[in-house]
């Protein structure tokens, strides 16, 4: 089983980590979502070093090791190389000349040699059927040697944006065949004029495999639900590839505001450094074709579907089968020492009958029934990935939010994403809104499950403008507009799935605004919560289900037996939570009489009245 996740809590999705760029908020209820922050570190110096580039003979060395698939050798030199370097005084081709007297500088690999390197972390040869028994060892120290260049030289510096770009030729190359190394060569050199990078695993990289950047995360996504063996390392590509984005996405940021501070920007300029981001780039690339929004959301919520396994295709030719058992077989007959007693293979009866190919593991349900409950569990593929939607999500609300003139205005990403959580299966919807798991910022969290719950109310709701319009305007929240907008009502339609995602938004509402404290909710809650579970379940008791006995025919189950089973959980934890709300509530109030009685116990000054 694959390890689990590294802790992706950051200034992107950490709400402790977050400086706001106004007026920080009194509390949570205030935050909106346009209040998304500046970097932490805004105003001190990054502790990135400079990148200086290898020596001539030394990145010649390091170029044939790659091409010529010695790539232990080549990693070790680049690993030797990366902590050298002189003082930044002596630098004469320091990425920044102002900061040249105040930084030590490593060396860096140029941009072909990072290309190839973030390739060998998820290309099939040296991962799942990898042609050298070293080969995955290869791709493990290929990602700790980026991770660590991304740590010491940052992504600027490092130059990861030119690395990180994909050819403009087809979209799409023929099952089997390979990227033309004439007519792309050019699209990856070396930004320090190098020539061109030849070997094929350079010229069958991800980065001429791939569409583009939303085409590959939207088959990476596809991999966590048909084919966990990929998704292994998809994730770890994926997880490493956020990394680089974050830190390129609040390194520009800090550059931006430092410029801004020092006056010698124009106001047409704010932000030059961010627009110019690598996230920016890859949305950039999406103009013209289905459109950069829709493309985008394709991939965000790619699930192994046909639908979605039509639009992203794999990117080598039957990258999900492992190696073969025939190659295994190989391997082991070679292995042969008589004085020791190793035969191999060769008194393997099973070898005999292997076959060529092996073949590709059972691709997994999204929704598997969990017998007797007949409730619907998630698989830990797929629950690894929401965490990796929900940081993608993160930074492309950052730099929309930030972006005077943003290749997506933040309204409407908010909305489209709003709009594909809306119609997700019941628990794959819980796993996306639970906040105890959610990569999202908090403000980012309130203004989802309001605007879900917005979607699914009726129209006789009250009006959160009506309760508190300057709150709900700013995308915050109150008890108030809880306890009367939300909590009484049903779903705007009698379907069973929809009251139980109400009742769900519900939970996580009331929980984040308890949690947070700083506004407390009446002591009628337990009564509004019982009218609302009491509707819901009415309401969905209206729709004529279909069930019984046809003439001689068998009973017809009931299809929304499991969304009836989940809203009726929920609308019990809901009610739960509501008495445990206002039992906090009542020990508080007894707690502060208990102190008064002391004061006047001690004669209203604090003293002890037989103290005297």
């Amino acid at each position: 089983m694959p390890p689990p996740l590294p802790d992706s809590s950051s200034p992107l999705s950490s709400v402790d980590s977050f400086k706001t760029a106004t007026d920080s908020p009194n509390h949570v209820a205030d935050i909106t979502i346009t209040d998304i922050s500046s970097p932490g570190d805004a105003d001190s110096e990054t502790q990135y070093r400079l990148a200086r580039q290898l020596p001539p003979e030394l990145k010649q060395h390091c170029q044939i090791y790659l091409e010529e698939n010695i790539h232990a050798i080549a990693l070790n030199l680049l690993d030797d190389l990366l902590p050298l370097g002189r003082k930044g005084g002596d630098n004469k081709r320091a990425t920044i000349p102002d900061a040249a007297t105040r930084k030590d500088v490593s060396f860096c690999p140029p941009p072909n040699h990072i290309a190839l390197l973030s390739t060998l972390i998820v290309h099939p040869d040296f991962t799942n059927r990898p042609k050298e028994e070293t080969w995955p060892e290869t791709a493990n120290n290929s990602l700790v040697y980026l991770r660590c260049l991304l740590r010491t030289v940052g992504p600027i510096n490092a130059h990861f944006k030119e690395a990180f770009r994909f050819g403009s030729g087809p979209s799409r190359h023929p099952r089997g065949g390979s990227p033309s190394s004439d007519s792309e060569n050019e699209l990856l050199e070396d930004t320090w004029g190098d020539a061109p990078m030849e070997g094929k695993y350079f010229r069958d990289s991800v980065w001429r495999r791939g569409q583009d950047f939303f085409g590959v995360v939207g088959w990476a996504f596809n991999c966590s639900q048909l084919y966990p063996n990929r998704w292994y390392f998809w994730r770890q590509w994926l997880d490493f590839m956020f990394d680089v984005i974050e830190a390129d996405l609040l390194e520009r940021h800090r550059l931006d505001v430092e410029a801004d501070r020092s006056g010698g920007r124009m106001e047409e300029d704010k932000f030059l450094l961010l627009r110019d981001s690598i996230l920016a780039g890859f949305i950039g690339q999406q103009k013209g074709r289905l459109g950069g929004l829709k493309w985008i959301m394709k991939a965000l919520f790619a699930d192994g579907s046909k639908g979605s396994s039509s639009v992203f295709q794999e990117m080598w030719p039957n990258e999900h089968r492992g190696i073969s058992k025939k190659a295994i077989n190989k391997r082991k007959r070679s292995q042969v020492n008589l004085e020791k007693g190793e035969y191999g293979a060769w008194l393997d009866d099973e070898s005999i009958y292997s076959s060529q190919a092996s073949e590709p593991p059972t691709p997994q349900k999204l929704l598997l029934s969990s017998g007797k409950s007949k409730l619907q569990t998630l698989e830990p593929p797929f629950v690894e990935s929401i965490q990796l939607r929900q940081r993608l999500f993160a930074m492309l609300s950052y730099l929309c939010n930030f972006l005077p003139d943003p290749p997506v205005s933040l309204p409407d990403l908010y909305e489209s994403y709003v709009e594909h959580l809306k119609v997700l299966p019941l628990t794959v919807f819980n796993a996306f809104i639970t906040q105890t798991t959610s990569a999202l910022r908090l403000d980012s969290q309130i203004s989802i499950l309001q605007d879900i719950l917005m979607l699914l109310m009726p129209s006789n709701a009250v009006s959160p403008a009506r309760v508190d319009a300057d709150r709900y305007d700013a995308n915050g929240t109150s008890p108030a507009i809880i306890e009367r907008c939300f909590l009484p009502y049903a779903s705007n339609t009698i379907e069973a799935s929809d009251n139980a995602k109400v009742s769900m938004l519900l939970e996580e509402l009331v929980q984040l605004v308890w949690v947070d404290g700083t506004e407390q909710f009446g002591p009628g809650l337990v009564d509004v919560v019982k009218r609302g579970v009491a509707a819901r379940e009415a309401k969905v008791r209206k729709k004529t289900s279909g069930r019984g006995r046809g003439r001689g025919g068998p009973i017809v189950e009931d299809p929304e037996a499991e969304a009836k089973a989940v809203l009726q959980a929920s609308g019990q934890r809901l009610l739960t939570l509501a008495r445990m709300v206002v039992a906090s509530l009542e020990s508080e109030g007894e707690g502060e009489s208990t102190e008064e009685d002391e004061i006047e116990a001690k004669g209203g000054n604090g003293e002890s009245l037989t103290s005297a």
